[in-house]
């Protein structure tokens, strides 16, 4: 990132904090997913510890809004009470992105990534491959 799209990127995101859009208004898996995203590149760009905290936050505000024991919803409006395939994905990349740094989360990508491939994919190959990645 360059210096001036940090800028950029902090503007905006003091923006979004003080108008109640995000990270501390609904949850929104697409949303949340780039913006823990963006939170880790700030940590990484900037070493400064409070960016990787607000991106652990988010993570757990996810869960507990969103979580369901049949998997992740889309949102938390009444109306997103599904799952799309690329919200997921989003989602695993940022888990496995802040998986680099603290590992417990690469755990939580591969176990998101382990639901909710039984029902999106037909293997080929012995389930049991699957389950020891």
């Amino acid at each position: 990132m360059t210096k001036q799209n940090i800028e950029k990127a902090l503007v905006k995101l003091d923006w979004t904090r003080r108008q109640h859009i995000w990270p501390n208004g609904r949850r929104y898996l697409w949303t949340d997913a780039f913006g823990v995203v963006l939170l880790i590149s700030l940590h990484r760009e900037l070493a400064q510890q409070n960016f990787l905290d607000d991106a652990e936050w988010v993570v757990a505000e996810v869960e507990r809004v969103l979580g369901r024991e049949r998997g992740l919803r889309i949102g938390e409006a009444p109306d997103r009470d599904g799952q799309y395939f690329h919200y997921l994905a989003m989602w695993i990349y940022a888990l496995s992105r802040l998986g680099a740094i603290i590992p417990k989360y690469r755990a939580e990508a591969l176990k998101v990534a382990k639901d909710v491939s039984s029902f999106c994919f037909r293997y080929s190959w012995p389930r049991s491959r699957l389950e020891d990645a």
